[in-house]
């Protein structure tokens, strides 16, 4: 582990070297906050503020792209766009959520041709937060406002100055190819990462978590899924702004005689996502669909994975239009457990 500090004044040129050999792609100023985009001017990398709009799992996960061209006589494979990447000021929750989307990506000994490649060529610089937002919630969800899964180097702001940490070889190589611009952070300079994120923990509240699988699953028919579809617009931005969520919709485009298949985004909260092609759909309401988001992150994939698909970023309590929060869900859901 190489620990190292750069003058935030040194910050732009930091990332210009950097960004010789590889693309960047960190946090801009939008007209709603602030988003991931590709830079090739490092004067509107923006820092402040708690989370991006969007995570940027796009950057591994796109929201949509071609698999395959084809016509009458043959099919041919898209190679996906993969050059040398360096996603910088990442939060530590969305830096957690690669991991996550890892073992998606490669569940039971099957490796995504598209996402791999895209995952093996970028470094992930993530940013400490020393002020969490409002709706986070990270540390309920083993995670932490420093945390370290999924990322090479790890960043903290020190005011002047920010502590870059490596994580992983690759991130230690990555501090290396910039140490003209760096000094060997200093004890004091350690102590300051450790007080900054203990201050930061201390602002998050703790929220109720359920962990009892089988009383999750004895939910399934409960009254407050139908109290909760009555609220949702089926809208499907908590999917889209997620980190974690992964679902997508595969689509074949023709048109005389040619043609692509595409992959793209896809929610449960959608009435169309259970459509089969008989007509039958298993999920005609939209009770049903929000129950279905809980449960797949909080029950199906801790059977599946061992770990809930949450992050904590509360990006699905901020952008939900009809202000529905998770956390009171799912501290409902632990007061109907100990009730059953």
């Amino acid at each position: 582990m190489l620990d190292v500090t750069l003058e935030k004044s040194k910050l732009q040129e930091f990332l210009k070297l950097l960004g010789q050999k590889r693309r960047l792609i960190a946090p801009v100023a939008d007209r709603m906050g602030t988003i991931f985009s590709e830079v090739s001017d490092p004067s509107l990398v923006r820092l402040e503020g708690v989370n991006t709009n969007l995570s940027p799992k796009e950057v591994l996960f796109p929201q949509w792209e071609v698999l395959y061209t084809f016509n009458a006589d043959q099919v041919n494979k898209a190679e996906p766009t993969v050059q040398e990447t360096m996603l910088f000021g990442a939060r530590p929750c969305d830096a957690r959520a690669f991991e996550l989307l890892d073992r998606v990506f490669t569940w039971d000994g099957i490796n995504d041709p598209y996402y791999l490649p895209r995952r093996e060529k970028t470094s992930v610089v993530s940013l400490a937060c020393n002020v969490p937002g409002e709706a986070c919630f990270c540390t309920s969800v083993g995670g932490s406002p420093a945390g370290e899964f999924g990322a090479d180097v790890l960043t903290f702001d020190l005011g002047k100055k920010l502590l870059l940490r490596s994580l992983t070889e690759r991130g230690e190589k990555l501090l290396k190819e910039a140490s003209t611009l760096t000094e060997e952070a200093t004890e004091a300079d350690k102590q300051a990462v450790k007080q900054a994120v203990a201050e930061a923990e201390k602002r998050l509240e703790q929220v109720a978590i359920p962990e009892d699988l089988e009383a999750l699953k004895g939910s399934f028919d409960a009254e407050i899924w139908e109290e909760l579809g009555l609220k949702c617009l089926g809208c499907g931005v908590c999917a889209y702004a997620c980190p974690t969520c992964h679902c997508f919709d595969i689509t074949d485009e023709t048109r005389k005689g040619a043609g692509r298949r595409v992959r793209s985004w896809d929610t449960c909260a959608f009435s169309l996502f259970t459509l089969h092609g008989s007509g039958h759909n298993p999920r005609t309401t939209q009770d049903a669909r929000y129950r279905q988001r809980v449960l797949h992150k909080f029950l199906y994939c801790r059977e599946n994975f061992d770990e809930a698909f949450c992050v904590g970023c509360g990006r699905c309590i901020t952008n939900c239009p009809a202000g529905l929060d998770l956390r009171a869900v799912l501290e409902r859901l632990v007061s109907l457990a100990k009730t059953a």
